[in-house]
């Protein structure tokens, strides 16, 4: 993820605007002036009503975690993609690897994938549902600071855990999917360097694509879906400038016919939005989505980003954990879990109508 500039700070009592949002190079924009994050909070005490299980899901995580940092070419990661594969085995469903040698670092890329099956498993159309599985590699930095142990309970962890959870409620489903559904587990989104380097970021999706274009796949996936931090405490959904408009309307109205519109795109706002529009700069977030969206593919980001990164702009309640140690099991809500997945289930329909639409 990267960034443009922030917009100015209104002179305001109101509380600090979008210029104390200076984003960390992972991003390309996240800004939000003040709003209380108690008041997004009200859904999800509850969550919407659904088949996923956020204490399911909660359980993943904690497994995550135990197995400490896990950033991509380590082997506490192949001990997650085995956890992963071995889950999938137990719902009868077989995961399918996509491994391949990275040249500059020689590690291996090691992409996870479940088909769900649609009508015609061999050469129907394809969703995409997908989550990076690695966390940031936080140790052997020349910056001091940048050293510490990294568990990525949420970045990393809580995308990973709601896909192990989607695979179980689809399975078990009666009705199958109108479309082949893709679960995919994502391997080195996280920038090998501490700042965002553009040229070893997203490697493992870039990988991933190449193949699906070289094994004439690439054609028949119509859209994807990226989740990203997902699990906070003071769960929100942010938008993105970099997501497919239709697939972001899409969300929005499945949001409100469930009840949880109130946790969907508040940030940007309307004042952000004016101020990066009138300079004409780019506020999109770069993640996995990027690089389906750079073949072709139609592709949203599901990400709570604002107001949590460390000594940016502040959003009340909302915990600035990004990147640091409190990214750990304290700062997690089983509800935003359950909230995420059961937002997805809620929209397979429409994702489903948006897949064959493009066949």
């Amino acid at each position: 993820m990267s960034h443009s500039p922030p917009p100015p700070a209104p002179e305001s009592a109101s509380g600090p605007g979008p210029a104390a949002l200076a984003l960390s190079p992972m991003i390309r924009s996240k800004r939000g002036p003040l709003l209380l994050c108690s008041l997004l909070v009200l859904g999800a005490c509850g969550g919407p009503s659904g088949p996923v299980s956020g204490s399911r899901a909660m359980g993943h995580v904690e497994k995550f975690v135990g197995f400490g940092p896990r950033p991509f070419g380590s082997a506490a990661l192949a001990r997650k993609a085995d956890y992963i594969a071995a889950e999938l085995a137990g719902l009868g469903l077989q995961a399918r690897r996509h491994e391949v040698v990275d040249e500059i670092s020689k590690q291996t890329i090691r992409n996870l994938y479940v088909q769900i099956d649609g009508p015609d498993p061999q050469n129907g159309p394809i969703l995409v549902i997908g989550s990076h599985y690695d966390t940031k590699l936080a140790e052997g930095h020349p910056d001091s600071k940048n050293n510490f142990r990294f568990v990525g309970a949420i970045d990393g962890g809580g995308g990973p855990a709601v896909m192990l959870e989607l695979a179980r409620v689809l399975q078990q489903r009666q009705e199958k999917p109108k479309v082949n559904v893709w679960l995919y587990w994502i391997d080195a989104e996280e920038s090998i360097d501490w700042e965002w380097n553009k040229e070893r970021e997203l490697i493992g999706s870039k990988a991933f694509c190449r193949w699906l274009a070289e094994q004439n796949i690439l054609p028949r996936v119509k859209a994807f879906v990226c989740i990203d931090l997902i699990g906070s405490k003071n769960f929100k959904i942010d938008r993105d400038g970099a997501s497919d408009k239709r697939l972001q309307d899409l969300f929005a109205g499945v949001a409100k016919a469930i009840g949880v519109q109130h946790l969907l795109y508040r940030f940007p706002t309307d004042e952000e939005l004016a101020w990066y529009r009138q300079k004409g700069l780019d506020w999109g977030i770069t993640d996995d989505h990027k690089s389906f969206a750079d073949v072709g593919v139609p592709s949203v980001l599901l990400i709570d980003f604002s107001g949590r990164i460390p000594g940016r702009h502040q959003i009340d309640g909302c915990q600035q954990w990004w990147h640091t140690a409190e990214d750990d099991l304290p700062a997690m809500d089983p509800n935003a879990l359950a909230i995420t997945g059961n937002l997805l289930v809620a929209a397979l329909p429409d994702l489903e109508s948006f897949v064959l639409a493009r066949r």
